[in-house]
């Protein structure tokens, strides 16, 4: 796991605030708060080790883990593309997650830091495939004196299927095998 915290920083003497005690969302807690950005379209083994690994990110200490997720809007402007399953859906699914304690939609528009300020994590893990440059959110911890680590997990591999576009690939390759050879799919009802 990589710290990105201390990137391209000049060592300072300056009294940063830390944040023991946050506000909702989702209550007021001790905790140490952990929080996550993704899209989560597709959960798949990756997306659970990547949340598997944030959460222990920070260990022995009482913990939770926060989860935003991307807003359709965002997948839309940013990948071209619309998500399988809705942000309503996707918010449902990683809510029922175990290791999750906190799941919420990300702000509207392209103010995606913003909500850093309200949720007021002590640690930000992102993914190996997350800001390729995560200058600019270290400019916004840094502008705001917020006090959070900012780590970045390695790629973990989970078998043939990494990604949810991959998983995609593999549904269309299936469906595509299965009707050259004369299968259909069930229709569903509605």
């Amino acid at each position: 796991m990589e710290d990105l915290t201390t990137r391209n920083k000049e060592p300072t003497h300056s009294k940063k605030k830390t944040f023991f005690v946050s506000t909702p969302p989702p209550k007021k807690t001790t905790k140490k708060r952990i929080l996550v950005f993704g899209t989560f379209d597709i959960i798949h083994p990756a997306h659970l080790r990547f949340l598997y690994e944030a959460h222990k990110s920070i260990e022995k200490t009482p913990h939770e883990l926060v989860v935003v997720l991307s807003r359709d809007s965002s997948i839309q402007r940013i990948k071209g593309h619309s998500p399988v399953f809705n942000e309503e859906q996707r918010l449902k699914v990683m809510s029922c997650l175990r290791l999750v304690d906190y799941a919420r939609l990300g702000n509207e528009g392209k103010d995606y830091f913003q909500v850093i300020l309200e949720v007021k994590p002590d640690v930000i893990v992102l993914g190996y495939d997350q800001l390729a440059e995560p200058q600019p959110l270290l400019d916004f911890i840094n502008k705001h004196n917020l006090s959070i680590r900012l780590l970045r997990l390695p790629k973990y591999e989970s078998g043939d299927l990494t990604s949810s576009s991959e998983v995609r690939e593999k549904v269309l390759e299936i469906i595509n095998n299965s009707s050259k050879r004369g299968h259909t799919l069930p229709k569903q009802e509605k």
